[in-house]
């Protein structure tokens, strides 16, 4: 059974932990909604994959939030404690630092080793769902058999609007086709006695064929529109690109990144595995940065954690395209944030702390006086 200190630290922690999860998740999630309903709204998604998206959306935020959610949730609470004095009635009773990180401690390596199964095993996962219902939108999208007689369609996020009057009965026939396409910056109408659709076999291209109609393009409100008839007209709806089905770097099963020579594999693997380190890094960093005197206010030291780990974020993304790019090694990769981090850490406090830098300073060798 753990001792009574532990317990308090880590229940503080647990429900400081919580809230500030739950804060974060609810703004999540309302700025994830609002972009896929925009999606939906012009039509790159269906109605019917929101709530799917949304809930994949969720799964894939699990990871990069939570270290910072408990890194702040410690600073929360050792900064309460400090103001509150309990910390000073700890130290007096014989509490020292080692035991204060100890208690932190059984419950940071659960939470590091949760965040490394959500970026190395579940987010992946959820990527790769994420690439195939967006593919399958896309195919939809591009699929006329999906058009509703009687009423405007609309395909390429409102790049082509089509009017269909009536379809044959197995839905591969059009009649009394009305168009709105922009190409080169013109708009063009398009009237058609009959349209279908037709795939190039080669590139696997789609197009809407029109039969027998007429053409209209200009740019409103100038009068050089051109006017045209034609006896089979096709207007290119989807254009498949030669990395089509290939998975995004972001979406590759870990064990496959394991071992690769490519860079861009090597950078995804390094970029998975710096959240879990993080939460160990800030578990560190945390102790020291919310000391404070007592009644002193908390929130300058929360802001200055804030802008520490807005700094490693920066220096996470900086990171990958320097090791992309060649301008850092390849032995180094992307490690070198986390020592960097520790480092600046430690500046701060010794910053914060004068009479810590005279002690080290002491210790030095041939600094002593």
């Amino acid at each position: 059974m753990l001792p009574i200190i532990d317990r308090y630290i880590l229940q503080e922690v647990s429900k400081s932990f919580l809230a500030i999860m739950t804060v974060l998740m609810l703004i999540v999630v309302s700025q994830s909604y609002i972009r896929i309903l925009e999606d939906a709204v012009s039509g790159t998604v269906t109605n019917q994959v929101l709530m799917q998206l949304l809930g994949l959306e969720v799964l894939q935020v699990l990871g990069p939030v939570t270290p910072p959610t408990f890194f702040f949730a410690i600073l929360y609470t050792l900064g309460r404690m400090y103001r509150d004095s309990e910390m000073t009635a700890l130290a007096a009773g014989g509490v020292g630092l080692r035991r204060i990180y100890r208690a932190f401690a059984l419950v940071a390596l659960p939470v590091a080793l949760a965040v490394a199964w959500f970026t190395l095993d579940l987010v992946p996962w959820v990527n790769s769902n994420k690439a195939q219902i967006m593919q399958q939108q896309k195919d939809e999208s591009a699929e006329l058999g999906m058009a509703v007689a009687g009423r405007f369609n609309e395909f390429s996020r409102g790049g082509l609007v089509f009017y269909v009057e009536n379809m044959s009965e197995d839905k591969r026939r059009m009649r009394n086709v009305f168009v709105q396409n922009r190409q080169h910056g013109k708009l063009g109408l398009v009237t058609a006695a009959e349209g279908y659709q037709y795939t190039e076999p080669d590139t696997g291209d789609q197009y809407l064929v029109l039969v027998r109609g007429h053409r209209y393009e200009g740019v409103p409100g100038q009068n050089d529109y051109s006017v045209g008839d034609f006896a089979k007209y096709a207007i290119l709806i989807d254009r498949n690109g030669p990395e089509e089905g290939v998975l995004p770097t972001k979406a590759i099963p870990t064990s496959e990144l394991i071992g690769s020579d490519d860079l861009r594999n090597q950078s995804e693997l390094e970029y998975r595995l710096m959240f879990p380190v993080a939460v160990l890094v800030f578990t560190v960093l945390s102790v020291p940065l919310s000391k404070s005197l007592p009644r002193e206010g908390i929130y300058g030291r929360l802001m200055l954690a804030l802008l520490c780990y807005i700094l490693f974020l920066n220096l996470q993304a900086v990171s990958g395209n320097w090791m992309v790019d060649g301008t850092t090694p390849a032995w180094m990769g992307r490690w070198w944030v986390h020592p960097f981090m520790l480092l600046l850490g430690g500046a701060i406090m010794l910053y914060k702390s004068p009479r810590m830098f005279r002690v080290l300073l002491r210790r030095l060798p041939g600094m002593a006086r």
